[in-house]
């Protein structure tokens, strides 16, 4: 603790003489105590006062007495209880300075405390608290006798599971060599060891902190040869496998990963040694899973996944298997996909704990797809079945799913994974199941499992009944009810008609439904040939009369009525304009309609003679309360139908605009619907320049639908769709608005990111320019801006490439080529590159040049085959090699060029090290011309080789039906490397051979051996050896790296306060990077420079004296100087 100096002069102040005389002045003026200069200046009196009274007095002297009754005063405030504690820690450090004979202590007062501390709220006091009761009990406690006392409240107070109350954990720190001294076998007690597996799984970092703590105890103990039960016997193999244990525990505190996952190789090692019980392993699998470290998450899952299965891991780590993979980072096909193979060997043997935790996890899409798609694969032999409340509890979490496309999918795939169960289950259970796995937007299609149930007497239970929401459920796919319309009318004749409840109204839906009518008229008494003349006013009167059981509820009422008009527009006579007219009103001022009934309306619009505004209207405003996309697309689409039937009247323009606005994922449908020609007049800049652009979650769920169920993004077949019109209707006007929108995306963002908006947007933009020059060619001036483009802008390679191609093709201007070539000396790199290209295209397109021309570029390419720079004189050889080959007939003909050449290709050869096949693998060394069938040929091969990303541009087919797929494969590979892109992460668990041991060069953090306790401002007076009391300053610094390194300095050197000017930095990775989590135990404060002036006074006048770090003639270096004890470091 440290130790003060009083700035008053206590020799002027009133000095008690005895003992009652002291406590009886410190009760008078306790209330001036709360001002810490006050209560600093006491603490010399109480000290002057003992000495003076154990010079005075022959016999004892009661100090414990009246300090117990000073402490219960002050008990029920804690302000006023932190202040006695000082002073109760001031009496004890003097009496033991003393003499502790003199002085007669009440260890009463130490099992005051202990009762008192589980009351204090203050985490600090607590500490302090803690600190006297320790400061005692190893000072004048020689007997043990109150530790035992102490250590038994502690107990008694203790929970049932025999683990210390949060207020008892830095009592059981704090004392516990003192309880090894008096309780040798305190290592193999309950109390101990449930406490410290409590701490070491605890999520409070300082609770972590004293586990840790107590654990080294016990293993300091254990080789020390102490016997610990739950330890074997102690041998080199022990000690080095609880090393390795606390390694892996102390490397878990850490957030970077260079700091982790060296220790964490060495898991198999310590889990097959044997000497670590599963207790304390499951404490370290939790750590693990617990942290926050994605790229720890990731080897910890695959870690798990592929050395247990499964049945061999224990409730909560299970759980916690099952939570950390609810990741969508582990299910990402463009960076790292969980392999499926960790899948398989996890679910090998399954118990049914597996299926009660995984319905117990509240699931994101792509992961619970994954779970089941992995379950289904896997055999059901040896595997537990799961329970009908697990069955349930997953169906009810599916259901929960937000991606509407990927549900679907996992809809099937529980069908199909309990395909079994499903069969067993009797009806009832049946009906609870379908209920709790569809929602009424999902499509259900198990109507054959359904209506076959109640066919087998001994799975019918007469207590079934048939909801409201089962019916719309059942209605979702009316399509497929309709095949089942057989098994469905003998499933009602199977069942008494008092139990139909709402399954009443379904076979209504269903179109054939009027070639039955001698059923219905047998089951509701509904004769359905009456039907066929009336209005729709008579049909719901009619069904609402008949299959309405109970008249006060409204819902059958309303389920009647939606029947009736989904059965009469099955039957709507097309002829009658003037019914559809009363019909459609009828129809669409009902809120709520069933989406099957308002797709069934949309369909007669197309039909019906003459349609009115007003219907439209109304359609497209009741189109915003349906919530299934499919039904969404269909009513959409005819509404679109009409629309174009319409164009000459104008509705185009009045409708789509709100379509667009109202329905952005129908965006595709709209644009395919209408006019080719049309099309480039929606296509606007906006849509071009920016577009939908997705990240986060929603992109990791679009491009697994990509790859796992080839769902092509409406936007990139959009774009596609935009191609097809550029090349039916594009004109020289489009290619000249396509370089200003060029123009404006450069001036806006010159540099810009790959996959970045801008990337996007040059990108469509290339595309664009290509298919329309390809198409009208002849243009120089296009030419010369894109000549521009290339040579004055940093664009992403595949726009690059694209650009260089148009040019390198289309350019007939050999007079331009050769100026290029010219000033090559002249340009950067990259600049020379482009050159290069462009004149490799030049000369391999299919006119042949003459052989002076040839000269003339072979001149200019010739220096810069030995250049400088490595890409540039590659390239340089490279389209040289291309040149020689395809001309080698031509320069036959000319004996010195031909020898020259032949010199040429040799030297070429043995400055690529013979590897010149493998260096022609590039895309831009390729001639891609035209194919003859695919105007988008070029394009799909720049796509396929530069990886443009999947929602960007939808072109058809693969490149597997192309001839040169192999080349294609090749450059595509070449290109990555190139580039430095990452292909998919599909990392697995090292072998056993690459990992280290944990006496071997793992990267660890050195952390200083400080006491476990908290920092407190307790100080005493006249102490023998204070501690230092030192701050950092560095406001002065503004690099974060350098502020991190500083940090850590300080944390290693024990100096506990340092100064920055903002604590925003503490949270940036640049500073973290250095720091090593040392922010997380120093006092941090802020003071920004314009403040720096007034700090340092202050500190000045507190006593401390201020030191700046400064190479100067006069100055003295840090080795030989001795810092003051009160100092304030000033740096920068």
């Amino acid at each position: 603790m440290g130790s003060y100096e009083s700035v008053f002069d206590t020799t002027e102040q009133p000095q008690p003489l005895t003992i009652e005389k002291l406590f009886a002045f410190l009760q008078e003026h306790f209330h001036e105590y709360h001002e810490p200069n006050n209560l600093y200046s006491v603490l010399p009196i109480i000290y002057r006062c003992l000495q003076r009274n154990k010079n005075d007095t022959k016999g004892t002297i009661d100090v414990g007495g009246p300090l117990l009754e000073l402490l219960r005063q002050r008990k029920d405030n804690e302000d006023d209880f932190e202040i006695a504690i000082q002073i109760t820690y001031q009496v004890l450090c003097t009496i033991f300075e003393l003499d502790t004979q003199v002085f007669k202590l009440n260890g009463e007062m130490i099992l005051f405390l202990t009762e008192l501390t589980p009351t204090i709220q203050r985490k600090q006091l607590i500490t302090k608290t803690v600190l006297c009761i320790q400061y005692y009990l190893k000072n004048f406690d020689e007997d043990y006798l109150i530790v035992k006392e102490v250590w038994n409240i502690v107990k008694q107070r203790a929970s049932a599971s025999m683990i210390l109350i949060i207020a008892d954990f830095e009592i059981l720190v704090q004392m516990i060599d003192l309880l090894r001294e008096s309780e040798h076998d305190i290592f193999n007690g309950p109390y101990f060891l449930a406490t410290t597996k409590h701490l070491l799984n605890s999520d409070d970092r300082f609770e972590r902190k004293c586990g840790r703590w107590l654990l080294k105890r016990s293993v300091h103990w254990l080789t020390n040869q102490i016997s610990v039960a739950w330890m074997p016997k102690v041998n080199e193999s022990v000690e080095i496998s609880w090393l390795i244990y606390m390694t892996i525990l102390e490397s878990l505190e850490e957030e970077q990963t260079h700091l982790i996952l060296p220790s964490l190789h060495n898991l198999n090692e310590l889990r097959n040694s044997g000497t670590i019980q599963d207790d304390w392993l499951e404490i370290l699998y939790s750590r693990l899973l617990k942290h926050s470290n994605v790229l720890v998450k990731r080897w910890a899952i695959e870690y798990f996944m592929s050395i247990f299965t499964s049945n061999d891991l224990s409730t909560e780590v299970l759980k916690q298997v099952l939570e950390i993979s609810n990741s969508n980072y582990f299910y990402n096909r463009e960076n790292y996909f969980l392999h499926c193979d960790h899948f398989a060997h996890f679910l090998s043997k399954i118990s049914q704990l597996f299926y009660t935790l995984f319905g117990d996890i509240n699931w994101q899409s792509v992961p619970m797809y994954t779970w089941l798609k992995c379950l289904n694969d896997q055999t059901k032999m040896n595997n537990a079945e799961p329970t009908y409340e697990s069955l349930i509890q997953i169906a009810s979490r599916v259901r929960a799913l937000r991606n509407y496309n990927i549900r679907e999918k996992a809809i099937d795939m529980m069908n199909k994974c309990f395909a079994n169960e499903l069969e067993k289950m009797s009806l009832k259970k049946y009906i609870n199941f379908v209920e709790a796995l569809y929602n009424p937007t999902d499509i259900f299609s198990q109507y054959d499992l359904l209506f076959n149930k109640p066919l087998d007497a001994d799975l019918w239970e007469p207590e079934t009944s048939f909801s409201e929401r089962l019916l719309l459920i059942l209605c979702s796919n009316v399509k497929e009810l309709e095949t089942a319309l057989f098994s469905l009318l003998k499933f009602l004749q199977a069942i008494p008609k008092e139990q139909h409840g709402f399954l009443s109204f379904i076979s209504f839906y269903i179109k054939d439904a009027s070639k039955h009518t001698h059923i219905f008229l047998e089951l509701y008494d509904l004769n359905l040939e009456t039907l066929d003349t009336s209005d729709l006013s008579h049909v719901i009167d009619d069904f609402t009369k008949k299959l309405v059981w109970d008249t006060s509820n409204e819902r059958q009422r309303v389920q009647a009525f939606y029947a009736a008009v989904t059965y009469y527009l099955n039957h709507f006579p097309k002829e009658a304009c003037v019914k559809f007219e009363k019909t459609s009103a009828i129809v669409l001022n009902s809120s709520d309609l069933p989406p099957c009934t308002l797709s069934l309306f949309s369909t007669l619009i197309n039909s019906a003679v003459h349609v009115n505004r007003w219907i439209i209207d109304q359609l497209i405003d009741q189109l915003q309360t349906v919530k299934g996309e499919c039904i969404i697309q269909k009513i959409f689409w005819e509404i679109m139908v009409y629309i174009n039937k319409n164009n000459d009247k104008g509705i185009l323009e009045i409708y789509g605009e709100k379509l667009i606005a109202n329905y952005p994922k129908c965006h595709l449908l709209y644009m395919s619907s209408i006019q080719m020609s049309n099309l480039l007049k929606m296509f606007d800049k906006n849509l071009l320049l920016s577009g939908n652009f997705v990240n986060g979650d929603p992109r990791i769920e679009a491009v697994f639908q990509y790859y796992e169920f080839g769902n092509q993004p409406d936007e990139a077949i959009l774009r596609f769709l935009w191609l097809v019109a550029l090349n039916a209707h594009g004109d020289k006007s489009y290619i000249k608005f396509l370089l200003d929108c060029h123009k404006e995306c450069t001036k806006k963002k010159p540099r810009y990111y790959e996959h970045s908006r801008e990337h996007r947007s040059k990108f469509r933009i290339a595309c664009g320019i290509y298919i329309l020059y390809e198409k009208l060619k002849g243009d120089d001036n296009i030419l010369d801006e894109i000549w521009k483009i290339l040579l004055n802008e940093n664009n992403q390679p595949d726009v690059a490439f694209i650009y260089e191609h148009i040019v390198g093709y289309f350019e007939q201007r050999f007079e331009i080529l050769l100026a290029y070539l010219q000033k090559m000396p002249a340009l950067t790199a990259s600049q020379q590159i482009t050159v290069a290209v462009i004149t490799n295209h030049f000369c391999l397109r299919d006119e042949l040049l003459q052989l002076e021309q040839l000269k003339e570029i072979i001149q200019n390419l010739l220096p810069f085959v030995m250049g400088s720079n490595f890409q540039t004189r590659l390239y340089c050889q490279l389209i040289l090699w291309n040149i020689m080959t395809k001309y080698n007939a031509i320069f036959n003909s000319d004996n010195q060029m031909h020898a020259l050449m032949q010199q040429l290709m040799q030297a070429i050869m043995l400055a690529t090290n013979g590897n010149v096949d493998e260096h022609l693998k590039d895309v831009r060394l390729i001639p891609l011309r035209k194919s003859a069938n695919d105007d988008f040929y070029f394009l799909k091969v720049i796509t396929y080789v530069t990886c443009v990303p999947f929602d960007e541009l939808y072109l058809g087919r693969e490149m597997i039906v192309f001839e040169d797929a192999k080349l294609f494969e090749q450059c595509k590979v070449n290109f990555l490397k190139k580039y430095n892109k990452k292909r998919a992460n599909t990392s697995e668990i090292e072998d056993e051979h690459k990992k280290s041991n944990v006496n071997n060069s793992i990267q660890r953090k050195m952390n200083p051996v400080n006491n476990i306790l908290t920092e407190t401002d307790l100080i005493t007076y006249s102490s023998a050896n204070p501690a230092s009391n030192m701050y950092v300053v560095a406001s002065l610094i503004d690099k974060l790296p350098n502020l991190g390194g500083i940090a850590r300095t300080c944390e290693v050197l024990g100096i506990k306060n340092f100064v920055i000017n903002s604590k925003m930095h503490i949270e940036k990775p640049d500073f973290k990077n250095l720091s090593m989590t040392a922010e997380k135990t120093l006092n941090i404060a802020e003071v920004q420079p314009k403040d720096l002036t007034l700090f340092l006074l202050m500190k000045q006048l507190q006593g401390y004296k201020i030191i700046g770090a400064e190479q100067t003639c006069t100055s003295e270096s840090f080795h030989t100087f001795k810092f003051p004890q009160k100092c304030v470091l000033l740096l920068g």
